[in-house]
């Protein structure tokens, strides 16, 4: 008469059990596999979330899309209809969270790029270390100041030949 299972209260025992049954079950996928040459996939989680599977030849992940594709082959149409509207959908989803996630790179560089044009206009006083450092960053602002003041010149110009127009109105 086979012994009854019934499930231990204590969790280290649970999990020693676990790790010496986990083996059987792997060992006797592989003899099945081996001696009557099937394709055996074969999935586990642990009680700690530990994920192990098993696959004789290939991936497991094959395995188990042969069995979708198996499944949907007996399937009444309109369940396979409903099915692969689902996986429109998911496949939707996963492609709008790759543009997001491309998005979301593409911010964060130009955060970086934005931040790293403050530091210069801005520099961290304790990092510079040298004369050369501090004349770098010195001609760096003069520059920028000359810039600005050639802007701010176009602009003043541009401004004046606006309001000379308007007065001819």
């Amino acid at each position: 008469m086979a012994e009854k299972m019934k499930r231990s209260g204590n969790s280290r025992s649970r999990r020693m059990t676990y790790v010496k049954r986990k083996e059987s079950v792997l060992k006797q996928a592989a003899e099945l596999s081996m001696l009557y040459h099937i394709d055996v996939g074969l999935m586990m989680f642990s009680p700690t979330g530990q994920f192990t599977s098993f696959a004789h030849k290939g991936r497991v992940e094959d395995i188990f899309l042969r069995y979708l594709d198996h499944n949907d082959e007996h399937k009444e149409p309109l369940e396979n209809e409903a099915r692969l509207k689902y996986e429109a959908e998911i496949l939707d989803k996963l492609g709008r969270y790759h543009a997001l996630e491309r998005k979301l790179a593409d911010l964060n560089w130009k955060k970086y790029e934005a931040e790293d044009k403050m530091r210069s206009y801005n520099p961290d006083m304790t990092k510079i270390l040298t004369i050369s450092e501090a004349d770098l960053h010195q001609q760096f602002v003069m520059d920028a100041i000359l810039r600005i003041e050639k802007i701010k010149s176009c602009l003043s110009k541009r401004f004046h030949l606006q309001s000379r127009m308007m007065l001819r109105c």
